[in-house]
């Protein structure tokens, strides 16, 4: 590139485009805000062109709404749906009914093995220590 020394890893049209960018910005604002030699609210009103411009920037090409709207109505809109779900499928159905239901199940399965009959318990209980030690000489 052509320019010199420390300036030679610069892009020359880059590096244009963002003084001119940078000297217009500069002087609009000395001529609107400091220097107070044109009205900016006159300035805008008096062109369609200019007034549409500042409506694009002003209203921030119309992405806060956007953003606004993917980021906060959507997750809210979403997380409502899943907690509702939840709520209805896991906690109505699967506490409430779920539990009862199993209680009530195991409840019928231990009054099965309730005969009454101490020759059963004691069949059962010798079973169950056979069980224990096949299971533990493996």
């Amino acid at each position: 590139s052509g320019l010199p020394g420390v300036l030679a890893g610069l892009n020359p049209i880059a590096l244009g485009a963002s003084l001119i960018a940078f000297a217009t910005g500069f002087g609009l604002g000395y001529i609107f805000y400091i220097g107070r030699w044109v009205d900016p609210v006159k300035f805008v009103n008096s062109n369609i062109f200019f007034y549409a411009i500042h409506k694009f920037f002003l209203n921030r090409w119309y992405l806060n709404a956007l953003i606004y709207w993917f980021f906060v109505i959507a997750p809210l809109w979403i997380s409502r749906g899943v907690f509702r779900y939840f709520e209805r499928t896991v906690i109505d159905v699967g506490m409430n009914l779920g539990m009862t239901r199993a209680t009530a199940w195991t409840a019928k399965v231990v009054q099965g093995t309730q005969t009454g009959v101490a020759q059963s318990y004691l069949f059962v209980f010798g079973a169950g220590i056979l069980f224990v030690v096949l299971i533990l000489l493996m």
